[in-house]
């Protein structure tokens, strides 16, 4: 379980939110909504440990994330999946995989499985949103993470691509991984399994 109790996090001296309370159950597929420029992406960078909170605590199974313990959660426990990628534009699809997994059958297996099999050896700036998008789910299945954040994941994306994140995320999630996602796209929250609005946190 990861527990958020009374977390504030301020820029300079204006807070981005404070006083934020939430749990959230091991493999749970929760959407996280809100306009754009409330705080949610903070938010989400605070519970991934992108970020420092200045007030509260998060637990993750009762413990705090130390400065000790972070390399082994980006390695092991956390899993993100960002709006823009987060992929080395000028190296190859394998390459960027190559970073999680140097099983290349892996690789290549999971790549069909996304129907991008044949980018393998393409370089990412080649690619279009879409297919981008695709490499880093492909990434994500890859690093095989507990718990994957994502931050507004469909939103450049068009109705297939949008459907394809969507499909992703829930087969991750059948597989026991807890999922959370901030998002303005209503049409992907809804579909979660508990919805949360950002606002009504505050």
């Amino acid at each position: 379980m990861i527990k958020i109790d009374n977390i504030s996090k301020k820029y300079k001296d204006k807070f981005i939110f404070k006083h934020l309370s939430l749990s959230i159950n091991d493999g749970e597929m929760i959407a996280i909504t809100g306009e754009s420029g409330v705080g949610k992406t903070t938010f989400l960078n605070c519970l991934g440990q992108l970020e420092q909170i200045d007030q509260g605590e998060i637990l993750f199974d009762g413990e705090k994330i130390t400065k000790k313990k972070l390399r082994k959660f980006f390695l092991e426990t956390a899993g993100f999946l960002f709006q823009n990628f987060a992929l080395i534009d000028n190296e190859t699809v394998k390459s960027n995989l190559a970073m999680v997994s140097k099983n290349e059958e892996l690789i290549i297996a999971t790549l069909t499985d996304f129907g991008i099999e044949t980018l393998l050896n393409s370089k990412v700036y080649q690619l279009s949103g879409g297919e981008q998008q695709r490499v880093a789910l492909a990434r994500l299945i890859l690093k095989n993470p507990s718990i994957i954040f994502a931050d507004e994941p469909t939103a450049s994306l068009d109705e297939k691509n949008s459907h394809i994140v969507f499909e992703a995320l829930k087969t991750l999630n059948s597989l026991g991984k807890t999922i959370i996602v901030v998002t303005h796209d209503m049409n992907l929250a809804s579909k979660f399994d508990r919805l949360v609005k950002f606002d009504e946190l505050l």
